[in-house]
């Protein structure tokens, strides 16, 4: 299917790189430039330099054959109902109480009787006479004129396709290769390929159908046109306002059955000129224009003089992305699911939700128990929550075979860490041929979660299992290690989660990928950065963290500290989430958006598959950059020290990995500069939480280098209240 277009005109508001880069980055197709509202001695710069902020087409908006008002004096004038007033042409000095027309012979043009909308309504007159090259009219409706407005007529008139204006724009494009054009007020098909004829390489030529003479001649402009583009707004100068709808459905369908792509404009989210979010109306409306078959859209005022862009853009985003998505039949979950407003895919394209029905009675379905540790009751809740999507499941030896040797699912998806539930010999006996397994957990033997048609397996080779799992089976290899201790063989099946389990001791923190998403979505932001971390936040990670935001522009970071099973002499759940919080409280991330959603994991000590893996996780959370520092998941000397960076090289995640190289304080300042050989007068520290820790632990103040006083301050007060909250045992 062909990407819904969206164009963006640019002017006041959106002139800006970043805004440019910000709608760039959130689905704009094309740029407009709008010449009604640009001066023709500004215009090629505009162009050169918006071409420097984007690879995106620009493209000229011609002024083409319409009546408007002239410069009138004050920029506006108030007429009144049942006065007299006149018209003049462009020409020379005029009287200030005259308005002037952009036409050098409105007396030969316009005739009485004729009705003239000025400025969608704003005001109406009535031609009542001539004399010499005035136009003498009554007003029937008050109202204000200001200046280049334009003016509607009740009957149609002949008028040059180009206006002085436009033919030096053409030059201009000629000059610059611009390849797509936008013919204002096109009146027959002749007009497209008089436009055609003034370029000397093939360009694109979007026609605007706005005027009675293109409803009239609109076979012939979908003809010779590349695509056409309703504009409701000067339409409704001549198509009365409540026939409007009719009029763009009768375009469209006459476009679609000659094949030609139709893009709407105006009034698509008019409310968002001033407000931050538009009208029910407007979405149903933009709904319906890409249900009847529109193929592009476009933002005039919203992103031209509007108070956010960028977030015009991503509505629109959102909507398209909505229809296109939409199933076939319609059921209620997709009413609840939050929208995608271009937040990155989860990773298979699906996120997984397995929760037990309320039909399942598993008490007569003969469901044995059985045991499990906090690290398979960890995999089971991030399973069912989506966390390792596409993964609903615990893996088969087919599929153990298949990520070890290819990193991919059985349905292709690019993957790494293989996620098995192991089990002892004996428990076959009480597994074979049952629909459901009760998993307990073994602390407190409270129910937990179900496998749904589980079959067990053997692992012939387990040797070999951990040569491909963690590059060595060397059980000083703590990875290694517990992988021998766990049982040679595995249990498989579809993982479900009942609707009221517990999380963990820092279930108020944990998210899971759905919350978070909506999160995201509530917020605007679809530029997320991840990070994993388990250590409290010292220099260095505030140093990482500002420049992964700086470099992908991002709007917020997503901050994910593991709260699950911990080595000994890590930090705990607590002073992490404490510190972390105190940082946001602070602003220390300024206008970038900052969240904390806990991790309930563990660490498999595998290096390059757990660097991977972590950034798929992160990726269903919503986040389409991650951090990945040197000897991220590094275990001893196990792996190269950037071993984990290049298993980024070999597959693709549909994530943006930001790596960074170790930080440390040179005199004090926080830099990621390590020179090789240090000056005289330079002192090189390094900074990890380690040093962190160790000040703790032995009482003494954490260095300013190390880290922020108040951070500092909080773990001191920790550490003093109680000492066995702050590291694991």
């Amino acid at each position: 299917m062909e990407k819904t277009k969206i164009i963006a005109t640019l002017g006041p508001s959106s002139l800006t790189r970043d805004v440019v880069a910000q709608m760039d980055r959130l689905g704009v197709d094309l740029f407009r430039i709008n010449l009604s509202h640009t001066k023709i001695d500004e215009l090629e710069d505009i162009i050169i330099t918006v071409q420097g902020w984007t690879e995106k087409k620009i493209c000229i908006d011609t002024e083409g054959a319409q009546l408007r008002t002239g410069p009138i004096s004050n920029n506006s004038m108030q007429i009144n109902s049942g006065e007299q007033i006149r018209f003049c042409d462009c020409s020379g000095t005029h009287d200030q109480e005259l308005i002037p027309l952009n036409i050098s012979n409105p007396h030969k043009i316009l005739l009485p009787g004729d009705l003239l909308k000025i400025d969608f309504n704003s005001a109406l007159v009535q031609i009542t006479g001539i004399e010499g090259r005035q136009l003498i009219a009554r007003v029937l409706k008050s109202g204000v004129v200001g200046s280049n407005k334009g003016i509607g007529i009740d009957r149609a008139i002949s008028m040059p396709a180009f206006t002085d204006k436009d033919l030096k724009a053409v030059e201009i494009a000629n000059r610059l290769k611009l390849d797509t054009m936008f013919l204002s007020f096109c009146s027959s098909g002749g007009d497209v390929l008089a436009l055609r004829e003034m370029y000397n390489y093939p360009i694109c030529v979007i026609s605007k159908v706005e005027s009675r003479l293109s409803i009239t001649n609109l076979e012939s402009i979908c003809t010779e046109s590349d695509a056409i583009l309703i504009d409701r707004g000067d339409l409704s100068r001549d198509v009365p306002l409540t026939k409007i709808p009719f009029a763009q459905s009768h375009i469209l369908n006459t476009a679609k059955r000659i094949g030609t792509p139709v893009y709407v404009a105006t009034n698509l989210l008019e409310t968002m000129v001033e407000k931050t979010e538009p009208t029910r109306a407007e979405i149903h409306d933009v709904v319906r224009t890409l249900e009847d078959g529109a193929t592009g859209l476009v933002l005039a005022a919203e992103a031209a003089i509007g108070l956010n862009p960028p977030n015009c853009v991503r509505i629109l985003s959102n909507l398209i992305s909505e229809v296109n998505n939409k199933p076939q039949q319609l059921e209620q979950d997709f009413l609840f699911e939050n929208p995608p407003n271009n937040i990155v895919p989860p990773h298979g394209g699906r996120l997984i939700n397995m929760y037990l029905s309320d039909d399942v009675d598993l008490d007569s379905s003969n469901c044995p128990a059985i045991n499990i540790n906090g690290k398979v009751k960890s995999d089971v809740v991030q399973i069912a929550n989506g966390v390792y999507s596409p993964l609903d499941r615990f893996m088969n030896l087919e599929e153990l075979s298949l990520v070890l040797n290819e990193n991919r699912l059985l349905d292709g998806s690019e993957w790494t860490m293989p996620i098995i539930f192991q089990a002892e010999q004996a428990d076959k006996k009480g597994i074979a041929g049952r629909k459901y397994i009760s998993l307990q957990f073994s602390q407190d033997k409270s129910f937990h979660a179900v496998i749904k048609s589980p079959v067990i397996e053997e692992i012939q080779d387990m040797h070999k299992v951990a040569q491909g799992w963690f590059g060595t089976d060397d059980e000083r290899h703590p990875g290694v290690k517990e992988f021998f201790a766990g049982g040679n063989c595995i249990i498989s099946g579809t993982v479900l989660l009942p609707r009221k389990h517990k999380n963990s001791a820092d279930c108020c923190y944990e998210l899971t990928p759905r919350q978070t998403r909506g999160i995201f979505s509530q917020n605007g932001w679809s530029n997320v950065v991840g990070f994993h971390t388990r250590n409290v936040p010292h220099r260095g990670h505030e140093c990482i963290q500002l420049k992964a935001l700086e470099d992908s522009k991002g709007d917020a970071i997503f901050i994910s500290p593991v709260t699950g099973i911990k080595k000994a002499g890590d930090f705990l759940s607590r002073p992490i989430i404490e510190c972390y919080n105190a940082l946001i409280r602070s602003n220390f991330y300024g206008s970038c958006g900052a969240v904390i959603g806990a991790f309930d994991t563990y660490s498999r000590y595998c290096g390059p598959r757990e660097a991977v893996f972590t950034a798929i996780c992160r990726k269903n959370y919503g986040c389409n950059y991650f951090i990945v520092g040197r000897d991220h998941t590094g275990v001893g000397d196990f792996y190269a020290p950037d071993a984990s960076l290049k298993a980024f090289d070999s597959i693709n995640l549909g994530v943006n990995i930001l790596s960074f190289e170790t930080v440390s304080s040179i005199n004090g300042m926080t830099t990621m500069e390590n020179p090789s050989a240090p000056g005289e007068n330079q002192k090189i520290q390094p900074i990890s939480g380690s040093a962190v820790r160790d000040c703790l632990v032995r009482g003494e103040q954490i260095p300013s280098y190390l880290m922020r006083d108040e951070i500092a301050e909080i773990l001191h007060e920790m550490m003093k209240r109680d000492s066995s909250s702050m590291f694991q045992g």
